[in-house]
């Protein structure tokens, strides 16, 4: 079977599956990351809904992503151009997020290329990902 990674996108940055989780086929990884995201919203939808899941295949490959807006069940009562905003804001939400972590991330990055140049130490890794 296959192995398909769920990695978690949220405000304070990427958070990778470490285990992973072998299902049949993509239709399957597609139903587990709507069950994911569903849980993890639980009570706090309106906090989630720019989260996204980001699935992988075995070598960690991004397949698709499921923004957690697209499965909240309190949108679902609203007409669909409604709805459709919340979506739009959502995914744009996260997209910012995104960014604001890239820029983080290339800050962190700098701090450690500038440390190594005058000899000193520096930030080896982040989010396990040798810098």
């Amino acid at each position: 079977m296959p192995m398909y990674y769920f990695n978690l996108k949220g405000p304070h940055g990427r958070y990778l599956d470490p285990t992973g989780t072998e299902l049949p086929d993509h239709e399957q990884a597609e139903e587990h990351a709507r069950q994911v995201a569903l849980e993890l919203m639980r009570r706090r939808e309106t906090r989630t809904r720019s989260w996204r899941l980001e699935v992988c295949d075995a070598s960690r490959t991004p397949i698709f992503e499921l923004l957690f807006a697209t499965v909240d069940p309190l949108l679902a009562e609203l007409p669909p151009h409604f709805r459709a905003t919340v979506e739009e804001v959502s995914a744009r939400t996260g997209g910012v997020t995104d960014a604001i972590t890239d820029v983080r991330n290339s800050l962190h990055q700098l701090r450690g290329t500038l440390a190594r140049c005058n000899g000193e130490p520096y930030l080896a890794a982040l989010d396990g990902t040798p810098l």
